[in-house]
């Protein structure tokens, strides 16, 4: 008898797989709707049903709360990124899509997809089913038996399916010792530890020869390589901890209903939802699976011409220069132009170390020439062969280092704080930098990708030469210099003639938008500002953080040694099972919440019980210091750049969709402020020598007085005109009591109201926030709207102006774009909402000290200052400054960031200085 086949999909390991699948050409529907993820799902899907031919199927979605997971190990999952902002919403079509199809969805709080899926192919297995897993994940090979198969998408779109003998053959052990190998080897993507310094290389045969960890361990004498057996026992308690966190639940409650025939979907609903998609053939797709009906109509739509190709690659034209006559040549012709596009390929992201292989020049669509340079002459590098064809980058410089120098010339870049960058590095210093293709796309519409792939598909519906074809399937760009010359013209070439014909197209997009000043005033000239920024660079006293590492170290053996003696007993800290049984069996505190593994010891609960038992506060000390010494005294070091001494983080201005800026390598945007340790931090990062300081200059309440501003509130403005402690001011008007009556707990709460509300905060969030209860968060949200009444109404307006427009907008007209404001989806509309009241706040606070950092740079270069600007963090910047230049430039630096807009309410800039950024601040 033929066994019946269940599926069961983890939804989310799939749709960040289509999302980031699109990442380089994302869909987006005509009306803005972002679909990558919805589309690469809903295909997928739809693939599997057609292969598989399941008799149940069935979807999985993890929860938004913290797992159990997360309650045994702190550090769970905490490396990984927020979810992108454009598929929040896609996630809820998605899930419109599975109750269209009428699939049963699930979900569970505290647990993730993968138990939810694990529980569920055992009661399958129990009923004789045969289970597919449909996932990318790894994680589910120790689920994979005789009935339980995984499915995933391999390179080429095909369905690959892991079965029993393919675990064997691609791991060398059977599916049950995947818990295993994941507790010696870890998994990055999870942050689960694992054992320091095993790799897959060394636990393959470990488990090999003695099977389970628990047998590896019990037989760790018999372990030969003495440098394993070392590591073994130096991470006992890791591997323990990394298996409990690798193994999937199979024994959840949880009712699963297996149907005898897939349930016939809502047709008309689909229909109408992938209308709004504009996915035209998968309607067809998904009634040829149910056998149903298809009309004329459908199968004529379903055979659509091809677009017309805006970009047409067979009448361009591209020059290969490789002499120095050709050089000459290409500089005078680009000196008589008014304007050019030019682009750097290089061997390296870093702009630091890069060595440049060569520059694209384009002055017409559809002609570009390619500049190719040997960067090692009269080196030893194994690259420096074969470069004959080529010119010396010295002689390269020497051309056209006049023309890039010259204001009267304006130059047009894809990303040009990176060529500004690269040029930089062989002393070429760019003038006239005019437009940037990158950055008009964020401008016109900043949730759309903003690579020159993703734009070329989406304005000149082409496809580039992808840079694998040049570089390989790995994308090394270090064998930039082994390339053929004329395949690398072709590429680079192409690059610029598609940068000038994007350039054509948006410049009209941001006129046509009225985004001129925003671009040419802010984002545009805000680029070479970054750059220098980043090349500048901050420099670290590596020698402070080692001591606080130290320091650190040993005040978590001092608290360790503690928390055993309040506990009467050693055991693992880290251990949320055995930290449970301490303070639940054995000090028998009161539990705030229960979850899977027991009674929750996460930080919202032990700060609950804070006051209970000694033992809680010191916990909750210990966690503090043990990520702060992980994460930043023993990270940051290691990020120092050899040849400078110096940290150069990388600024984006692409990522955020309200303007503000974030920085990578490392993020220098969450270095902690809050806490007296977390502020120690801070001491590292010092002045460049004995004639330096670090200057902090930061806006003070900056987004509170834009809201004052923006609201023209009476009370608000009064209070901010007469220098008024704002916060005190709020709880006075808001708890009905004189400002000198204020106490702490009623300041505290004021200012979770102030800023809470900028983020459209409601009852509940409130009363999370506060402890308090949902009731008496109302009161006190109702109670300052009352009190301050043209906040309300700002926030409504502001809520109406993005329902009509489509989009929330700063006072300098920067837009976000809000496709789903008038949704019929509540949770989906209200998020939206939420960002209709943030956004022109934040946004137009992002837009000031873009503007202040703009005016400052150029205040700097026009006085010749030895003082640099080497970090701008949310509402501060921080400076080198000269001793010499500290009387004359604080006062200076101050005035143009108050200046830099104006407002109703008094702009405040507070100035500090000091022997390191923590002195200063």
């Amino acid at each position: 008898m033929t066994k019946k086949k269940f599926v069961i999909i983890d939804a989310l390991a799939m749709a960040y797989r289509a999302y980031y699948a699109f990442m380089n050409r994302p869909l987006i529907t005509t009306s803005g709707e972002p679909t990558s993820a919805v589309y690469g799902f809903i295909t997928q899907m739809i693939r599997v049903i057609e292969e598989t031919k399941p008799d149940f199927l069935a979807v999985a979605f993890d929860s938004k709360e913290k797992t159990f997971r997360h309650e045994m190990y702190d550090l769970y999952k905490s490396s990984r990124s927020a979810m992108p902002d454009d598929m929040i919403p896609q996630l809820q079509r998605i899930k419109e899509f599975v109750g269209y199809l009428n699939v049963p969805l699930y979900i569970k709080p505290g647990f993730e997809a993968d138990d939810i899926i694990g529980t569920a192919v055992k009661v399958a297995e129990k009923k004789n089913y045969i289970s597919y897993a449909v996932t990318p994940d790894k994680d589910y090979v120790q689920l994979v038996t005789e009935n339980v198969k995984l499915i995933k998408t391999g390179k080429s779109n095909e369905l690959i399916i892991t079965d029993e003998k393919k675990v064997k053959e691609d791991y060398g052990f059977e599916p049950k010792f995947m818990i295993d190998f994941l507790a010696l080897v870890g998994d990055s993507s999870d942050d689960i530890p694992g054992v320091a310094g095993v790799g897959p290389k060394s636990a393959q045969p470990l488990i090999e020869q003695f099977g389970h960890l628990e047998d590896i361990y019990a037989n760790i004498e018999n372990v030969e390589k003495k440098g394993i057996k070392t590591k073994l026992e130096n991470s006992k308690e890791n591997a323990f901890l990394s298996k409990e966190l690798a193994t999937i639940v199979t024994d959840m409650k949880m009712d699963f209903t297996f149907g005898e025939d897939l349930p016939k979907p809502d047709f008309e609903k689909l229909g109408k939802m992938f209308n709004e998609l504009e996915f035209k053939n998968t309607l067809l797709r998904i009634k040829k699976i149910y056998s149903e009906e298809i009309s004329e109509s459908e199968l004529a739509e379903s055979n659509p011409e091809k677009s017309r190709k805006i970009f047409d690659k067979s009448k361009t034209k591209y020059h290969l220069i490789n002499s120095i006559d050709g050089a000459n040549i290409l500089a005078t012709l680009l000196s008589k132009s008014k304007e050019f596009i030019f682009d750097t390929e290089t061997d390296s992201l870093n702009t630091l170390e890069v060595n440049l292989a060569g520059a694209s020049f384009c002055i017409k669509p559809g002609e570009a020439y390619f500049v190719i340079t040997n960067p090692f002459a009269d080196s030893t590098d194994l690259f420096a062969q074969d470069m004959e064809d080529k010119i010396n980058v010295d002689d390269f410089v020497k051309i056209f280092k006049p023309i890039f120098e010259d204001e009267a010339i304006k130059k047009i870049c894809q990303n040009g704080k990176y060529d500004i960058g690269v040029l930089a590095k062989y002393d070429i210093h760019l003038k006239g930098f005019y437009f940037d293709t990158m950055l008009a796309s964020y401008l016109i519409d900043p949730d759309q990708k903003h690579g020159m792939d993703a734009l070329s598909e989406k304005y000149l519906n082409y496809s580039p030469i992808p840079f694998s074809e040049i570089m390989g399937e790995k994308k090394d760009a270090t064998k930039i210099f082994s390339v053929e010359s004329e395949m690398l013209n072709e590429y680079a070439s192409e690059d610029a003639d598609i940068t000038m014909q994007l350039y054509k197209v948006l410049k009209k997009e941001i006129n046509k938008n009225n985004l001129q000043d925003l671009a040419n005033n802010i984002e545009f000239p805000l680029a070479p500002v970054l750059e220098q920024i980043e090349r500048n660079g901050v420099k670290l006293d590596s020698k402070t953080l080692h001591e606080f590492s130290k320091e650190l170290e040993v005040m978590i053996d001092t608290f360790t040694t503690k928390i055993h003696n309040l506990a009467g007993e050693e055991f693992n800290i880290k251990s949320t099972k055995q930290l449970q049984h301490i303070l639940f069996e054995k000090i028998k505190l009161k539990p705030t919440k229960k979850t899977k593994t027991g009674f929750s010891t996460d930080a919202k609960s032990l700060e609950a019980l804070k006051g209970e038992h000694d033992i809680v506060d010191i916990i909750l000390d210990y966690r503090q210091i043990t990520k702060l010494k992980s994460t930043y005294a023993d990270a940051l070091p290691k990020l120092v750049n050899a040849n400078t001494g110096r940290i150069h983080t990388t600024f984006n201005q692409t990522i955020a969709s309200t303007g503000r800026l974030s920085s990578i390598k490392p993020n220098l945007q969450n270095i902690p402020i809050r806490t007296e340790l977390g502020r120690e931090i801070r001491k590292a990062f010092i002045p460049t020598d004995k004639n330096h300081l670090i200057l902090s200059a930061d806006y003070s309440q900056i987004e509170l007085r834009i809201m004052a501003h923006m609201s023209k509130d009476k009370g608000m403005t009064k209070a901010f005109n007469n220098g008024e402690d704002i916060h005190r001011s709020t709880a006075a008007l808001v708890f009905g009591v004189k400002p000198k009556d204020v106490d702490t707990d009623m300041r505290r709460k004021a200012k979770e109201v102030n800023f809470g509300i900028l983020y459209g905060i409601g009852p509940f969030g409130l009363a999370s926030r506060l402890g308090i209860s949902r009731m008496h968060a109302k009161e006190v949200i109702d109670t300052y709207f009352e009190t301050f009444k043209n906040i309300k109404g700002m926030m409504d307006s502001f809520i109406e102006q993005a329902k009509e427009k489509g989009y929330a907008e700063t006072m300098n007209g920067r837009r976000r774009f809000l496709r789903n404001i008038n949704s019929k989806n509540r949770v989906v509309r209200q998020f939206e909402e939420r960002v209709a009241i943030n956004m022109p706040i934040q946004g137009t606070a992002a837009d000031m000290i873009k503007i202040a950092m703009i005016n400052i740079h150029n205040e700097l270069e026009k006085r010749n200052a030895k003082t640099k600007m080497i970090l701008q963090v949310h509402d501060e910047l921080l400076f080198d400054l000269h001793k010499d230049e500290q009387a004359e430039l604080t006062p200076v630096i101050k005035k143009l960031m108050e200046d830099a807009m104006k407002f109703d309410v008094p702009i405040i800039v507070e100035a500090g200085v000091g022997k390191n950024w923590l002195e200063a601040h």
